[in-house]
């Protein structure tokens, strides 16, 4: 197969995103043995037929197919003979480039409209994972806020906005997901910016960051953003406050859900004492600031949105019923009664967050945890 044909013969994760976000008729077909998590999108078509049994009875597979077919595999591999068997049969196959492991790095941008003049917003999702990053633009200027390893992506969103990114800024040591900050800064020689709570915690290059204080504020052209603490899923959970219309939350609050509390403290007395500090954090520094700020969480459900994964701050309150929980005691009970198990490699991706352990993509796997629920 020459470099030509293979190329029209397979699909880019982040073309597969867009085609998906958009409701085109693609069908995805995955091939895998075992699967735990998935390709997931508003509407999809999809089968899941392992690849054996798909090259056993292929004529009959290909009976039940219609209109384009991505194959999905883990790596991209088993999936390149049932693409090759189903054409042959004249399906529109495709294998999708690296499988899952090519999935969870796709990434697709999406604006959020908060109508502050000379300010952009744009929300960078990552479907395969659930996370969420943010490119905020004015003046020329550019502040990423917990970018994805693909540093290229949001030098890209910057160039479009005639913007340079300046600044990069985590809003506390992830467990879930690996930072690109580090690989953003090396590339545009932006600041790097860690909450101050975040580096006491432990940095292997402390020196080579700028420490975020609650209540600071970034000038990004003329826009204010302010700097605020949100402890509670960890001691340096920070987000960002926009202009007065919408917040940053990192992983504290989430549009259907709240942060886990127990990552950084671990999950008895620890993990209660966490619980009660998220809970003040909750009532007194996020709903304080206004029913009608608008939330941008730093991570949604997996899968494909075709716009923004945002909501004010009343609606948030109304999906979320531990908001309304007043005691704190009560609240870290509700809280820890039935979360999901924690992150995988969630130690290790910290070290690689903190820059004290080599960055290695093959630590994450399936989508984020870090919601409790």
């Amino acid at each position: 197969m020459t470099p030509t044909t293979r190329s029209q013969h397979t699909i880019a994760a982040n073309r597969l995103a867009g085609l998906l976000a958009r409701g085109e008729p693609v069908t995805v077909l995955d091939v895998r043995e075992e699967a735990e998590w998935g390709i997931e999108a508003p509407g999809l078509r999809s089968r899941r037929v392992g690849a054996a049994d798909a090259l056993a009875d292929a004529a009959a597979l290909a009976r039940e197919l219609s209109g384009p077919v991505a194959v999905v595999c883990n790596r991209g591999l088993s999936a390149r003979p049932v693409a090759e068997a189903l054409r042959d049969l004249g399906v529109e196959a495709m294998v999708l480039e690296g499988g899952m492991r090519g999935w969870i790095g796709a990434l697709q941008s999406r604006p959020v409209e908060l109508g502050v003049p000379g300010l952009t917003v744009l929300q960078v999702q990552r479907p395969g994972r659930g996370c969420l990053s943010y490119l905020l633009a004015a003046g020329g200027r550019a502040l990423v806020v917990d970018p994805a390893p693909d540093a290229g992506f949001y030098v890209e969103l910057a160039g479009e906005l005639e913007a340079q990114v300046t600044d990069v800024f985590d809003t506390h040591l992830h467990a879930d997901h690996l930072s690109g900050a580090r690989a953003l800064g090396e590339r545009t020689g932006a600041r790097l910016r860690l909450p101050a709570a975040a580096i006491e915690r432990g940095v292997a290059d402390a020196d080579r960051l700028t420490p975020a204080h609650d209540g600071e504020t970034i000038a990004l052209g003329e826009i204010a953003l302010h700097v605020l603490a949100l402890p509670g899923h960890t001691t340096d959970m920070t987000g960002l406050h926009l202009a007065g219309r919408a917040l940053i939350s990192g992983d504290s609050l989430f549009l259907d859900g709240i942060a886990r509390p127990d990552l950084q403290r671990g999950d008895r007395e620890g993990a209660r004492a966490m619980a009660r500090v998220l809970q003040r954090t909750l009532r007194e520094r996020v709903l304080a600031l206004g029913a009608q700020v608008l939330l941008l969480p730093g991570h949604t459900h997996p899968g494909v949105h075709a716009g923004a994964v945002a909501a004010p701050l009343a609606e948030v309150a109304r999906n979320v019923p531990e908001l309304a929980i007043e005691d704190p005691d009560e609240f870290a009970t509700a809280l820890l009664a039935d979360m999901p198990p924690r992150p995988a490699n969630y130690e290790t991706i910290i070290a690689v967050n903190a820059g004290a352990h080599p960055f290695d993509p093959e630590l994450e796997s399936g989508g984020n945890s870090c919601s409790t629920r």
